[in-house]
């Protein structure tokens, strides 16, 4: 183990675990460089004593990294990044050493030519991968797969058939670099292409439902404009007949009955600017009002935008809601309470609240996926909120309990960059 092998050591250290670093917009605490640096240690001394086997120091490269940013940022992708790492790496210092056994260059160069090509390819490959925010995961292990197939071959080509240092055998590695990303590319544009068909779909379903509240208003409205002629002439006859009493009684039976609960809700909607969203929530309401639970919603702020797909948005705000009436509808004084608060430039609060009678005595256990206090399991939904937190950074759930009060809070940040919450 001399000075040069370290010296290559620490290289394949800021290359590797650096580069999952960059590509998970993760910034390293003392503590992930510690461990971190370990693994690169474990690495290296397997390559040593395992020299005939090279593709055990590789196998660990892949697994030890990818295991450490996946504990770090629940992402599957992270051992897809490790296995494109070690691909671009293989290319990358073929062609360095390609060019430096040609022009007779010194080490250094060598070591700089490898540092300055991955670097590009890197860059590349991130600006590639985020052009999708959040893959499927049958996507991210299909393009897993098609990587650990590209690196087997990569590992015959090199490492067992002994390649020697050629223009021709530079190009069989950079074809089938080539094909992969190919691949990769068709790959993430179906997946796109069906993501833009179901936030039109979705879309299109949220305006639907937005009419149909509209129209029930103006029916609502039509309504008491049609009775209002008639509830004037019975108050003349109460004041004709000087019976205050009666009128009294009569006006506060019109006042409840009159005020549809319809209209007070786009009242309280009317700060959101998101149709599918006013539109989601509008319906939510209504039925809650149907189910005889009282509502109160807080939007003291406009919201044009929120900082998260309208997808994942509709989605999780659904089943938070859902759930808030399956809850509040069996408690004696069904209550749901809506919040959506502005708390700076980027960051957005939503916040449910809903009465409930029951215990939870491990908040944690109503999120695992198989968990339901229903006979008919209908309370499954909290799993796929689990899920969508996950698989976003920028999402932050907190669920605990008040009193009779079980709450939802929900704070969204502006771009995902927060990974150090989990270490």
């Amino acid at each position: 183990m001399n000075f040069f092998f370290w010296a290559f050591s620490l290289l394949n250290y800021l290359i590797v675990f650096g580069s999952l670093f960059y590509l998970l917009r993760i910034r390293p605490t003392p503590k992930m460089l510690a461990i971190t640096l370990l693994c690169n240690i474990i690495i290296a001394i397997s390559a040593i004593y395992l020299a005939p086997f090279q593709w055990v120091a590789l196998i660990l490269s892949v697994l030890l990294s990818g295991m450490f940013f996946y504990y770090i940022t629940k992402k599957s992708i992270a051992f897809l990044h490790s296995i494109i790492i070690l691909l671009l790496l293989i290319p990358v210092e073929y062609a360095s050493l390609l060019l430096v056994k040609s022009f007779h260059l010194p080490l250094a160069i060598h070591v700089l030519l490898i540092i300055t090509l991955f670097m590009f390819v890197l860059y590349l490959y991130k600006k590639l991968m985020d052009t999708m925010a959040c893959l499927p995961l049958k996507i991210e292990l299909l393009l897993i797969l098609m990587a650990t197939m590209t690196f087997i071959i990569f590992y015959i080509t090199v490492f067992m058939d002994n390649l020697s240092l050629s223009l021709f055998h530079f190009s069989r590695l950079l074809t089938y670099l080539i094909f992969l990303f190919v691949m990769i590319v068709i790959v993430l544009q179906t997946v796109r292409k069906e993501a833009i068909l179901e936030q039109k779909e979705l879309t299109q379903q949220s305006f639907y439902e937005y009419t149909i509240q509209l129209e029930q208003m103006n029916r609502e409205i039509r309504q008491v404009q049609h009775d209002y002629s008639n509830i004037l002439l019975a108050i003349r006859g109460y004041i004709e007949q000087e019976n205050m009493e009666g009128l009294k009684n009569y006006f506060e039976k019109v006042t409840s009955t009159t005020q549809s609960p319809s209209i007070h809700s786009l009242q309280q909607l009317e700060n959101i600017q998101l149709p599918e969203l006013k539109g989601l929530l509008s319906a939510k309401i209504v039925k809650a009002h149907h189910l005889s639970i009282q509502i109160n919603v807080e939007v003291p702020n406009i919201i044009e935008h929120l900082f998260i797909e309208s997808i994942v948005l509709v989605r999780l705000i659904g089943i938070l809601f859902d759930n808030a009436i399956e809850a509040s509808v069996q408690h004696p004084t069904p209550q749901i309470e809506l919040a959506i608060l502005t708390m700076s430039a980027n960051e957005q609060l939503l916040i449910i609240r809903n009465t409930t009678i029951q215990s939870y005595n491990d908040i944690a256990k109503i999120f695992a996926e198989n968990y339901s206090t229903k006979k008919n399991n209908q309370g499954l939904g909290l799993y796929t909120v689990q899920q969508f937190v996950t698989q976003h950074r920028n999402i932050l759930l907190n669920t605990y309990v008040e009193g009779e009060w079980f709450v939802q809070e929900m704070l969204i940040e502006r771009g995902g960059e927060d990974a150090n919450r989990n270490i």
